[in-house]
């Protein structure tokens, strides 16, 4: 009979590997003692990747009994070998070194019985090729299954156990080092995240350029064997890390043996705060994260095709796909108006080219769909000089700065919107008041029951009813506080954003800085005379459009927002009010209209008190 064995070990260390020598040795003098035919051929799988051939026999190295079988190298290379009959017998020092999935053990244990190749198991003394020997096979499959369930619950105790007491769960991120299972950052790293994120924020460096510049540089990744790519900066980018949060138990295996996870609800994950390991101020992350929210709307989306794969035991079936599709145009600030312009009739982007004669080099800007696709796409060319469109901007610039009135009506219209900031400091102090009042009366009843002035039915009827009323206010003060904050928030940015449209030098611009204050440069060819619906004014043929970058919107999205909001509120207490279906539109169109000149006044005068309480 032609006989060899299987070996398998979970990792690569120094008790693992005499592990496989002697089961090596083990099985080789069986075969010689039985007289036994060696079979030809076999591989010996590393861990690292590596293979070597061996003397008739099949090894994997550092791979967990838990893992599909088709992870395993050496042994997918035995069953080949073995439909090739290349030998009649399989010999294993144990079921759980064969597998401890009782499921796949006992599918490749038939799938070998078909070719009339066995497998004797020499801890149990079992052959599968012996009807007799069929229960214990399967009894002892399963216990190996169950024994590897249970190691995964003791594990997956252990890392919870660590993880409340801060240890770091997995691969550093980059910019950090282990310590004694903590992070701490590493100084060197450090100045290469700052890097990325002032690239990416700063200098409106798509997220490619960023791993390009950094691989131009020499500068390695953690691991030092890859090089940078864009998934990398993306993570890099999303991760929370470099705010000082630690987000751990984000994932559960729920089944070691078919390597299943579950995604743990945020409010069960172990979240922690930890300062000294911050990179990015918070005002700096939340507006990277809108950055990238806003260039995927714009370049790039999400596609779902269905492909046929085949599945472990040999079937068709199909699945979806998930791709990134990206848009014809790219995230860019190559040039003063990149990404900037776009064409009002068909929505498109505007292209750039450089025309040259023997005196002059002219620049300008025209639909990339009409120059591409031809009328049948856009009709309108919408070309616009370049030298022009510098003027036009620059003096719409000054006109924006010196209306300072606009911008803070606009904000007054988002806090509204949002936010009922409603005399909410008296509201967060009532509050209180109520919360300190209930607390009293729990602590007063608690007193009586010591006293047996009340049963201890009473006490629980009424402990219950205070609890309810105590939890319901400190919700209420809760969203209060948050509402505070987002206020705050909210100033602090428009202060922010006020300085830098003053400080602007008009005189040298950047596509970068235009960025941060321009949402698009809209131009568009008109073939009836139309009006403009927030002046009434009637609009030229050809219009020149700029939609300011408010607060990360524009004023339009801001006035329908409002509009939107007017509408719901409106309609929800139209009985109270006896309103019909047309008041009610009227009311909300007159919230998405432009302020006039009185009500800019007055949004002054409300601004400047909520700043001053």
């Amino acid at each position: 009979m032609r006989a060899t064995f299987y070996a398998r070990v979970s990792s690569d260390t120094e008790e693992q590997r005499s592990s496989i020598d002697s089961q090596v040795k083990f099985f080789q003098d069986y075969i010689k003692e039985h007289k036994h035919q060696k079979a030809v051929g076999g591989i010996f799988c590393k861990r690292d990747g590596s293979a070597e051939a061996t003397d008739g026999y099949y090894v994997d190295e550092g791979f967990s009994g838990a893992k599909s079988f088709k992870y395993r190298r050496a042994f997918q290379q035995m069953i080949q070998d073995a439909k090739a009959r290349k030998f009649d017998m399989i010999f294993v020092k144990d079921i759980k070194r064969f597998g401890r999935n009782a499921q796949e053990t006992l599918k490749y244990i038939s799938d070998l019985k078909e070719v009339n190749v066995g497998v004797y198991f020499d801890n149990i003394k079992a052959n599968t090729l012996s009807r007799n020997d069929d229960f214990r096979i399967q009894l002892f499959a399963s216990l190996a299954e169950e024994e590897s369930t249970s190691k995964s619950k003791s594990v997956q105790w252990g890392k919870m156990v660590k993880y409340k007491q801060g240890i770091w769960g997995g691969r550093e991120p980059y910019g950090y080092n282990l310590k004694e299972g903590k992070l701490v950052k590493n100084e060197a790293e450090e100045k290469i995240v700052l890097e990325v994120f002032h690239l990416f924020l700063n200098e409106s460096m798509g997220q490619r350029n960023i791993a390009k510049t950094l691989n131009a540089s020499g500068v390695p990744t953690k691991s030092g064997k890859t090089i940078w790519d864009q998934s990398l900066i993306s993570k890099m980018l999303k991760n929370a890390v470099y705010t000082g949060e630690i987000r751990l138990h984000r994932t559960q295996k729920t089944d070691i043996n078919r390597n299943r996870f579950k995604k743990i609800p945020l409010e069960e994950q172990i979240v922690t705060q930890d300062e000294s390991l911050r990179m990015i101020d918070d005002e700096t992350f939340r507006l990277v994260q809108d950055e990238k929210a806003k260039r995927f709307e714009q370049f790039g989306d999400f596609k779902y095709k269905n492909i046929t794969i085949e599945d472990d035991d040999g079937n068709e079936v199909t699945k979806k796909q998930r791709s990134i599709e990206r848009g014809l145009s790219r995230h860019s600030s190559k040039h003063l108006f990149s990404n900037l312009l776009k064409c009002g009739n068909c929505g498109g982007s505007l292209r750039r080219k450089v025309q040259k004669n023997h005196k002059n080099t002219f620049l300008y800007w025209f639909c990339r769909n009409n120059d591409q696709f031809g009328k049948h796409k856009c009709g309108y060319r919408n070309l616009q000089h370049e030298e022009m469109l510098i003027k036009f901007v620059k003096k719409e610039i000054v006109k924006y700065r010196n209306t300072p009135n606009k911008r803070k009506y606009y904000l007054q219209t988002i806090l509204k919107t949002r936010y009922n900031a409603k005399d909410i400091v008296d509201r967060k102090q009532q509050l209180q008041n109520e919360i300190d009042e209930t607390k009293a009366i729990k602590k007063g009843i608690l007193k009586q029951v010591a006293l047996e002035s009340i049963t201890q039915e009473d006490f629980d009827e009424l402990n219950k009813e205070l609890s309810a009323q105590l939890y319901e206010a400190e919700s209420k003060l809760n969203q209060l506080i948050y509402i505070d904050n987002e206020i705050e928030k909210l100033q602090l940015r428009f202060k922010q954003f006020t300085t830098f449209l003053d400080e602007l030098d008009v005189d040298n611009l950047t596509n970068v800085n235009l960025r941060k204050i321009i949402h698009s440069i809209v131009a568009e060819t008109h073939e009836e005379e139309i009006e403009d619906p927030f002046s009434g004014m009637p609009y030229e043929k050809h219009t020149l459009r700029i939609h300011w970058n408010f607060m990360g919107t524009t004023e339009r999205e801001i006035l329908k927002e409002s509009a939107k909001k007017a509408r719901e509120i409106i309609t929800t207490n139209s009985a109270d009010y006896n309103l019909t279906a047309d008041i009610i539109e009227e009311m909300a169109e007159n919230a998405s209209r432009r302020p006039t000149e009185d009500e800019l006044l007055y949004s002054i005068e409300t601004f400047s008190e909520m700043e001053t309480s």
